[in-house]
């Protein structure tokens, strides 16, 4: 076999496996596509079902009222951290005696009450209350006249008043044929509607021993309920961790360790 023939095979035994390495990646990404969209639909409907829970919450809160000595209760929040949330809970009655004694019975997830005593303010019954950002809560208010005392019916304290935004980060790890480790991060968030408690800024940084490398940052828009995703390659034997940094509207922030899951 001359020279020439031989050097001809070597080119196109090289241009084969170029194209099957190109066809393999692309391939590779339109399978991470496609794992990515399936996880941003579940996600998805997830965050409409909490969304339609709060319509649920608020038409229930009108008909367990309707027949109640309550004749209305309205919270605003006065500050946010994210350790507790600050609300100022105003309430009137449809019927009060003088010198009656009245509280608001604040009920966690686990049944357990806590009690704000309610002060009047020209006409309105008015208490300040604490309240974790990442629990539910109801409420009732408790009126006591000399022996006798009375219980209202409860009611949902609306969760878009003091939980701060939800969210799930998901780290994967693929190898590659090139013999690189393809991470991919995404971020899904919950329908937040009010922006102070919702998420401005997400950031993944990429750590190596003490030295952050590189910072991620995902990239939010104006979609909620759109998965927000990020990419990042490595050396096989490159061994970073990383660091999300979740940043509220408020101004707090709060950092984890992304877990990865490995997919070889």
């Amino acid at each position: 076999m001359s020279k020439g023939i031989a050097w001809l095979l070597v080119v196109l035994i090289s241009a084969a496996a170029i194209v099957n390495l190109a066809t393999t990646v692309i391939t590779s990404n339109k399978l991470l596509e496609e794992i990515s969209t399936v996880r941003t639909d579940l996600f998805t409907l997830k965050s409409r079902v909490a969304s339609l829970d709060t319509v649920v919450t608020d038409i229930r809160n009108r008909i367990e009222q309707s027949g109640d000595f309550v004749k209305s209760v309205h919270f605003t929040r006065s500050s946010t951290t994210l350790e507790k949330v600050a609300l100022k809970a105003s309430v009137t009655l449809s019927e009060f005696t003088e010198g009656s004694q009245l509280f608001l019975n604040i009920i966690d997830e686990d049944a357990e009450v806590r009690s704000y005593e309610l002060k009047s303010e020209n006409g309105v019954f008015t208490a300040m209350i604490e309240l974790l950002p990442d629990e539910t809560y109801h409420g009732q208010v408790r009126v006591i006249d000399g022996n006798k005392e009375t219980l209202s019916n409860e009611f949902a304290i609306p969760h878009d008043l003091y939980n701060v935004q939800r969210y799930q980060l998901l780290g994967h790890a693929w190898l590659l044929e090139t013999d690189k480790i393809h991470y991919s991060f995404d971020l899904y968030t919950h329908y937040c509607k009010d922006e102070e408690l919702r998420i401005s800024e997400a950031a993944i940084k990429v750590v190596e021993g003490q030295d952050t490398r590189e910072t991620l940052f995902l990239p939010l828009g104006n979609s909620q309920e759109l998965a927000k995703t990020v990419y990042y390659e490595a050396d096989r034997d490159a061994s970073p961790t990383f660091v999300a940094e979740i940043t509220y509207g408020f101004g707090e922030s709060k950092t984890e360790e992304v877990k990865i899951n490995y997919h070889f």
